[in-house]
């Protein structure tokens, strides 16, 4: 029985799996929303030398010390993988929220240097535990692959973003309304934190039963209406609800995302569309070959097309799906 159990907890989370869940989605915001004020610290430095007449000393030693304490953030996220649940989580959210009301609240070098340290050290854990605990120590490369891709692409995101807005946004604000904006962000950063469960992936992951009736349409015409101004937008997500309800009940797979993370996923991450199309074709070409068919669009290409020019890719997709459609 024992044994029986143990197998059972060691089936592992496909990068689908995690996705489709709001465990997923409650870290990886918790993420994003955190990466608001390290963003903004890193851009203040100069405000604080011109509005609290900080000497340059002072605040270098206060970068020094939130890089420092950055460093050690890699214990404080080895300590949270071992002991495979979030709540921890919370406490490093209260670290960099501690240092934003200190740097807020009393402004003085000293409290600014333990506000950076705090700021420093919640952030360097929360930013090496969370690809960590989304890759999940059981799943796949696959998965390692996509969720250390996404947290550097919306990190790079942010950072881009607020570098145009810096200028603007300190011209036309003044030091404390930053450090608010930041605590605000940390704070809801927590709050969506709430309602994830504290085993993360270390469970078996939940069955996910969805399917949807497979429609034919012409390819052709599946790739102009992704053409369409402003219907584009909404007939893309639509389409890629549909597929993967369609697809799944087709040849059911654990590597399809269920049809609302697919939606999500269009509109939030869509730098995830070849994963999601290479998913989808994988799972239509094995049953096309189980049939006997051997005329179907590679992967290659969907993969290829979803890159350069994604209606093209669902085209290839629908194609696919439409051999299927009349072998039935």
């Amino acid at each position: 029985m024992e044994s029986e159990k143990k197998s059972m907890n060691e089936i592992p989370w496909t990068w689908a799996d995690q996705i489709s869940t709001y465990r997923f989605w409650g870290i990886f915001l918790f993420f994003i929303f955190l990466l608001l004020p390290n963003v903004f610290i890193n851009y203040s430095y100069s405000i604080f030398t011109q509005e609290l007449n900080l000497s340059a000393s002072e605040v270098g030693t206060a970068v020094a010390v939130r890089s420092l304490a950055g460093f050690g953030g890699f214990w404080l996220a080895w300590f949270l993988i071992r002991l495979k649940n979030h709540y921890l989580l919370y406490l490093y959210s209260a670290f960099i929220i501690t240092g934003l009301l200190l740097v807020y609240f009393i402004l003085t070098s000293v409290s600014i240097s333990i506000g950076f340290f705090l700021i420093g050290l919640g952030f360097g854990a929360v930013t090496l535990a969370i690809p960590a605990i989304i890759a999940g120590g059981r799943g796949s490369s696959e998965m390692f692959v996509v969720s250390f891709g996404l947290i550097t692409f919306y990190e790079l995101a942010v950072w881009s973003s607020f570098s145009n807005l810096y200028g603007w946004f300190f011209t036309n604000s003044g030091f404390r309304t930053w450090i608010l904006i930041a605590l605000i962000a940390a704070c809801i950063g927590t709050i969506l934190l709430i309602p994830v469960k504290a085993t993360l992936f270390n469970s078996t992951p939940p069955k996910r039963e969805f399917s949807l009736t497979p429609r034919f349409r012409e390819p052709v015409v599946v790739a102009l209406l992704c053409l369409i101004p402003l219907f584009n937008i909404y007939y893309i997500i639509r389409l890629s609800y549909r597929y993967h309800g369609e697809v799944h009940s087709i040849n059911p797979t654990p590597d399809i995302l269920s049809p609302r993370a697919a939606a999500w996923c269009t509109i939030l991450l869509s730098i995830l569309m070849p994963v999601m199309t290479s998913s989808l074709n994988r799972s239509l070409i094995c049953k096309l070959s189980e049939g006997g068919k051997s005329s179907f669009y590679r992967n290659w290409a969907v993969i290829l097309w979803s890159i350069l020019f994604l209606p093209i890719s669902f085209a290839l997709i629908q194609s696919n799906m439409n051999k299927l459609i009349h072998q039935s």
